[in-house]
């Protein structure tokens, strides 16, 4: 099989790539391994809102084509962020967002590249690469271009010599059933070693999950997500788990035809874990750094400036802020103290991204 563009991995960077590559005479072929789309759920449901986001990547342009969300993919809202201390201090950040269904919003964003043209595959998975080919389980797919969607344990990264992130921590959520307000809570301290828990309120439940630093972890995470999720008295269910990328951008993420987006690249905001606004950023610049390669030549090593201008700083800057946090994440005491130093203030600007100091 010949096509321009071989994507795989059809979750929010998969989908944007091929969205705004696909048609006017590229064929786009999609792949993900999942039979659906969206589902299980992955993490987290926050999607800051637009203005949010113009903050985080001031560079950004045009954002609301991006991240403009119908209501019915909207699960909640939520004004503020609450920081909660390993001594039960609550540190509140204004920060608007909306609370996705993911397993509806996914969907939407491969809809909306199969409408722009591309072709999609589910139970389709990839193998590997012969001599530039793909191998799938479709069979061997020759393309123009090959792009990694495919998570941060990327196969196809790995295949193309890129790698994958150096340092990625386990994350365990569920879907909970209960009252919990509208605000987001993120817990930090021995509750969560190393990382943070959340609950993401959402309609008659939340997305609950907890994220961790296997250095410092001593159990295994499905006992410290049990006994987070028990000590707030709730059922739950849907239980998934995942990494989560925290060492940064990959130093490449583009080696011959082969180009990365999202988790795969590393492009996840190392304060947070925030990956689903730098997956769809990256993928809409991906996407067209690809057709401007197929239709009129444009190296596609163009794509490395392209992300790094508008992503390249708050990146760098939220995994400098991590790097700083690891020292005191180990010891409640000392975590707690920086907390009490840094403020309200001084968290509010690490959760976007930027330095603590003006």
């Amino acid at each position: 099989m010949d096509v321009d563009v071989l994507i795989v991995g059809a979750g929010p960077a998969g989908s944007t790539v091929a969205r705004f590559c696909a048609g006017r005479g590229v064929d786009v072929l999609m792949i993900d391994r999942r039979s659906e789309i969206g589902h299980p759920v992955q993490c987290g449901e926050l999607l800051p809102h637009t203005e949010e986001m113009y903050s985080i990547f001031p560079k950004g342009a045009d954002l609301e084509e991006l991240f403009t969300v119908d209501a019915s993919l909207v699960a909640g809202e939520s004004e503020h962020v609450d920081m909660v201390s390993p001594r039960g201090r609550t540190y509140r950040s204004e920060f608007r967002s909306h609370v996705l269904d993911r397993r509806s919003f996914d969907k939407h964003l491969a809809k909306l590249a199969v409408e722009a043209g591309a072709r999609l595959e589910t139970r389709a998975s990839f193998l590997g690469l012969r001599d530039g080919v793909a191998r799938t389980t479709l069979g061997d797919v020759k393309a123009k271009v090959i792009v990694g969607a495919d998570g941060p344990n990327s196969r196809t990264a790995r295949q193309a010599g890129l790698g994958n992130p150096s340092e990625m921590y386990p994350a365990v959520a569920c879907q909970a059933k209960g009252a919990f307000g509208t605000d987001v809570k993120m817990y930090f301290g021995s509750v969560a070693p190393g990382g943070y828990a959340w609950v993401i309120p959402k309609g008659d439940g939340a997305n609950i999950g907890v994220g961790f630093d296997q250095r410092i972890l001593k159990e295994h995470p499905s006992e410290v997500f049990s006994r987070f999720v028990s000590g707030l008295g709730c059922k739950y269910s849907d239980v998934s788990m995942g990494f989560v990328p925290i060492s940064g951008p990959l130093p490449r993420a583009v080696s011959g035809n082969v180009l990365l987006v999202g988790d795969a690249a590393g492009h996840v905001m190392a304060t947070n874990g925030g990956g689903i606004p730098t997956a769809m950023i990256g993928g809409r610049i991906a996407g067209r750094t690809i057709r401007e390669h197929i239709t009129g030549g444009l190296p596609l090593e163009r794509y490395e400036q392209r992300w790094r201008d508008v992503m390249g700083r708050p990146l760098m800057t939220a995994l400098r802020a991590r790097r700083m946090a690891d020292l005191v994440f180990p010891y409640d005491l000392w975590l707690g103290l920086a907390m009490f130093v840094l403020g309200r203030r001084g968290l509010d600007r690490v959760i976007r991204c930027k330095g603590v100091l003006l």
